[in-house]
């Protein structure tokens, strides 16, 4: 899933952390003062060395930034480059990273950008402004064929080396989510070490590097990634008390893409660090060896996309019968055992600019509507329970990865539409294949979830031009949506905006571009040997400040 500002969001705190304290228990006895045993020391503070273990459900294709829209691939390249700016969770201000300062001009085109001095890629060389032109130049060269970056830059019509530390970037109209796309999606945008390319080449994404406080190390296919601390980092936000390179050695990201291999690995002590897959939430939320960290995610994290070009589903009453049969609280139920809320539209309640009146023009649960839309379309029940049209029978693939919770929900999908004659195949794909097959068309329908924290998400999945090597798997091209869409990034007026993000809401439910199924409630478990995780209240994991207790 896409793990993907301006200043017309909103906030919504969704979580607290909870506090470790460590208690001593006593005997009722008192011994005496050569038996009594020694309180366990508490930590002093913060202390170097260690190495943490992050669970994960799926492995990246690449980690190449401009080869790849995968939230897997973005958690290991958020660590290896580090955010331009940070967003602090306390004030929702954007505060200073890679860059110092940045600037708006008065018509909100043009953005001044000043780097820190000092910054250092991970070979020792000085980042010049000159490589983040380049970085960003490469990602919106055609020839690239960019999956997610160029799109989240946006518009991007010129951009200048001022000086050695110094850019100023042009966009052809004011484009709102810029400073969120060097944010929170610095994984994506963050600079390219010039050497590590050269020398690498196409084989850059299996040896990244960049500026962030962690270094590439090595990727066992199948297993793992490890990263080492970069031990010249000092150039982190200022809302965290360590402002020097990370305490903890080795951060290593271990893929278990079962539920319950991942969750026996966490209580194991092999892991320290991960979802845990709702299902499983109830064996971990009273166990004193984790703290447990809560928040309703920010996208919607399973949907039913449609390949609009494909025949039947070309046909709008087809997709919507599709929606009018989807039982959305069975899913949620199977799937993640109730933890979610139902989806209407292509944005959640969690993301600014949602708009309440989608959930009045979404889809309910109506099969007689379903089997009337089918029959409107010209597909006729068959004599085996399945749907023909022309002598053809209503056969569907269903694209997913091998995730329990999308098999799960597969398996329920695929029930559901049996009784208005559609017979569903299921087929399952690690994510760097589904990815290729969803940008070439091969599927009919895909289940696919996103992680973002501004409307302009949509753009990214629904406009023309993202169709081919974007994110645009429902291949979908339509002028109004367009048009709306690339009004709502260039509209500065939140109020403005508002009223142009509710209209492409409302236009891509009418269309049934996607079956939306939910947003889920996000768990994560921390072993309390690691001290000092951090959640921020968008869901953002906040790690420069964590650190191991060897005792």
């Amino acid at each position: 899933m896409l793990r993907l500002r301006t200043g017309l969001r909103g906030r919504v705190v969704q979580f607290g952390l909870l506090l470790v304290v460590l208690a001593l228990v006593a005997g009722c006895a008192r011994p005496a003062p050569q038996e009594q045993a020694a309180p366990t020391p508490e930590p002093a503070g913060p202390k170097p060395g260690g190495r943490v273990v992050i669970g994960y459900t799926e492995e990246p294709n690449t980690l190449d930034p401009h080869k790849t829209g995968a939230a897997a691939a973005w958690f290991i390249m958020d660590k290896l480059g580090g955010p331009y700016i940070w967003e602090d969770p306390e004030t929702g201000k954007y505060v200073p990273g890679v860059f110092e300062r940045w600037e708006a001009s008065a018509d909100g085109r043009t953005w001044t950008l000043k780097l820190r001095p000092g910054v250092k890629f991970h070979s020792g060389r000085a980042l010049t402004a000159a490589d983040v032109k380049a970085t960003w130049d490469r990602a919106l060269d055609p020839a690239t064929k960019t999956v997610a970056a160029a799109g989240m830059l946006g518009p991007i019509e010129n951009i200048e080396v001022v000086d050695e530390l110094t850019l100023k970037v042009t966009h052809k109209k004011p484009f709102g989510p810029f400073l969120y796309a060097i944010a929170q999606l610095g994984g994506y945008t963050h600079t390219i070490d010039p050497d590590a390319l050269a020398r690498h080449g196409d084989n850059y994404g299996r040896n990244p590097s960049s500026v962030g406080p962690w270094k590439f190390k090595e990727w066992v296919t199948g297993s793992s990634i490890t990263l080492v601390k970069n031990p010249d980092f000092n150039w982190t936000a200022p809302f965290f008390k360590n402002q020097g390179p990370p305490y903890p050695d080795e951060l290593v990201v271990k893929y278990i893409p079962e539920d319950a291999t991942r969750m026996a690995a966490l209580e194991a002590g092999e892991i320290d660090i991960v979802t845990v897959a709702p299902t499983e939430i109830d064996r971990f939320k009273d166990d004193p060896r984790f703290e447990i960290h809560s928040y309703l995610a920010q996208g919607v994290n399973l949907s039913i996309w449609f390949n609009t070009t494909k025949v039947p589903l070309d046909d709008v009453r087809v997709r919507r019968a599709i929606n009018h049969a989807v039982n959305r609280k069975a899913i949620i139920d199977a799937a993640i055992e109730g933890h979610g809320v139902e989806a209407h539209g292509p944005l959640p309640p969690t993301i600014w600019g949602y708009w309440e009146g989608v959930k009045d023009i979404a889809y309910k649960l109506d099969v007689t509507r379903a089997n009337a839309l089918l029959d409107e379309a010209g597909w006729k029940m068959g004599a085996g329970g399945v749907r023909e049209k022309d002598g053809k029978p209503l056969k569907l693939t269903l694209f997913i990865m091998p995730l329990d919770a999308w098999q799960r929900a597969a398996q329920v999908i695929q029930a559901q539409l049996k009784p208005i004659g559609i017979d569903v195949e299921i087929q399952s794909y690690e994510w760097g294949t589904l990815m290729q097959y969803l940008s070439e068309g091969r599927h009919d329908m895909n289940l696919m979830g996103y992680g973002y924290g501004d409307p302009d998400i949509m753009y990214l999945v629904f406009h023309s031009s993202q169709i081919g090597s974007g994110l645009n798997w429902v291949h979908y091209g339509n002028p109004e949506l367009d048009e709306l869409l690339e009004a709502q990034r260039h509209t500065p007026e939140a109020d403005k905006r508002a009223k142009v993000v509710a209209d492409a809401q409302k236009f891509i439910v009418e269309q049934a571009l996607w079956a939306p199924i939910y947003t889920q409630q996000v768990y994560v478990a921390v072993n309390k040997r690691v001290k000092d995780f951090r959640v921020s209240p968008r869901g953002y994991w906040l790690l420069h400040d964590m650190w191991v207790d060897q005792q």
